[in-house]
């Protein structure tokens, strides 16, 4: 587990890229969602991120595995488990894996925005295609620091959220009203159904890591956060439309920004990472 001067040191990082065979695409996908769960148990494990297919790296999934240290991470990769999982998924990957072994400094996630919609049965495609087009432009965004898009789970979330984190509210704001940004949800909107929900939220880091503690992973503080948002939003969607169903739009996203951030920041947050607190530091 990390101590509370990791965040000062470097990260040993590897980027794996595979490329599906045809028609086994969903195949690769749990097959790597498998890898990356059984990567998480692993000594010295930090987080790792899996990535669809984007305009980035377009029909290659990518996945991004951190460690504490390099023994950690070489410990992980040479692993007669990973080995095995390795060989199960061989028939799965078209063409041989492109690696490449960073350092990378861990970026501090100091302000946050969660936004949640409904996307239309079958355009998940055309949704992911435009989202895309929005971490082409983010990777030249002033602050940008993350994303992440968490796809609807039968029975469990509804809706897509996507979390992008920057490195000061200013130039979250920037990025909120950029003329390219908003032609992109613009252009998202044809594949989506209701109303969709943006809070923004102060970093992570002030909910789970106090001083002198250690360092939470951030894929757990991620998901405690979008398990206490998700219910917020539906809770202030619902309220709303019974009460006030012709609410202006901007003053209906507004009002719930408000909601949310309080909600969080003084209710939901303290009392949940109380509760998490064994989870959240393992």
């Amino acid at each position: 587990m990390a101590s509370d001067t990791w965040p000062r040191r470097q990260q040993p990082t590897v980027i794996v890229a595979r490329r599906a065979r045809p028609g086994r695409e969903r195949d690769l996908e749990r097959w790597l969602r498998r890898l990356v769960a059984r990567a998480a148990e692993a000594p010295g494990y930090v987080d790792a991120e899996l990535q669809p297919p984007n305009e980035v790296h377009p029909d290659e999934w990518v996945v991004v595995y951190r460690f504490t240290d390099q023994r950690a991470l070489a410990r992980w990769m040479e692993s007669g488990e990973r080995s095995a999982l390795m060989a199960a998924g061989a028939e799965l990957v078209d063409g041989p894996a492109r690696e490449q072994v960073v350092a990378l400094t861990p970026p501090s996630d100091r302000v946050t925005a969660v936004s949640s919609v409904r996307v239309k049965p079958g355009e998940m495609a055309a949704f992911r295609a435009l989202h895309g087009e929005i971490l082409v432009a983010l990777a030249s965004s002033p602050g940008f620091l993350r994303a992440d898009l968490f796809e609807p789970v039968d029975g469990v979330q509804d809706e897509t959220v996507v979390v992008l984190a920057f490195d000061s509210r200013e130039h979250l704001d920037e990025w909120l009203a950029a003329p390219e940004r908003v032609r992109i949800i613009r252009a998202m909107e044809q594949h989506c159904e209701g109303e969709r929900t943006i809070n923004v939220v102060g970093g992570f880091a002030g909910w789970f890591t106090p001083l002198g503690g250690p360092e939470v992973k951030r894929w757990k503080s991620a998901a405690a956060v979008l398990g206490a948002l998700v219910p917020i939003s539906l809770l202030y969607t619902l309220v709303r439309l019974a009460l006030f169903p012709g609410l202006h739009p901007a003053i209906a996203t507004v009002a719930g920004n408000v909601i949310g951030i309080v909600a969080l920041t003084w209710l939901v947050m303290p009392w949940l990472t109380q509760r998490l607190d064994g989870w959240l530091r393992r």
